[in-house]
């Protein structure tokens, strides 16, 4: 069991090293992309600055989410994740996934109801993201729940042996 743990462990992290340097890449290609893209339209020209400063913060926050599991991962390899520490950083990534989310929804509720623009792209977008936020959230919140029962119940086994 020791084994497959830690090669799954190794392969987790293998992952979260690919996803790493997707986000880092996508954090290089953001204001240039978005300058393709936003430079054409007069009333929106003057938001792709903004909105890439808003899209790059979003994606470091995902990046901490990374770190975190990666935290969380070298825990389960070495046995710890049944650990106080280890609820650290699984709020680690739930604040993190709630402020890339709502780094993301911003600029589309800016441009819906401050600039007036967008249409449908826009609110299909904006209902994702709140949906997909909502329920990563969610999805961890749960998660953080049954590690807290799993702590206990380890801590309650290990008083009675």
């Amino acid at each position: 069991m020791i084994r497959g743990l830690a090669r799954s462990s190794a392969w987790l992290r293998a992952i979260l090293i690919a996803l790493a340097v997707g986000l880092l890449a996508l954090q290089l290609l953001l204001p240039v992309l978005a300058g393709e893209l936003g430079s054409p339209y007069d009333e929106i020209s003057h938001l792709v600055g903004p909105y890439s400063v808003l899209g790059i913060l979003a994606l470091a926050s995902l990046q901490v989410v990374l770190f975190a599991l990666w935290r969380l991962a070298g825990m389960a390899g070495a046995h710890e994740v049944f650990t106080p520490a280890a609820l650290r950083w699984v709020d680690v990534v739930r604040l993190s996934l709630g402020i890339a989310a709502l780094l993301i929804a911003g600029p589309m509720v800016h441009l819906l109801l401050v600039v007036a623009v967008g249409g449908p792209g826009v609110v299909l977008g904006l209902g994702a993201t709140l949906v997909c936020g909502v329920a990563a959230i969610a999805l961890v919140t749960v998660m953080r729940g049954l590690l807290q029962e799993a702590i206990l119940d380890r801590a309650e086994l290990a008083a009675v042996i």
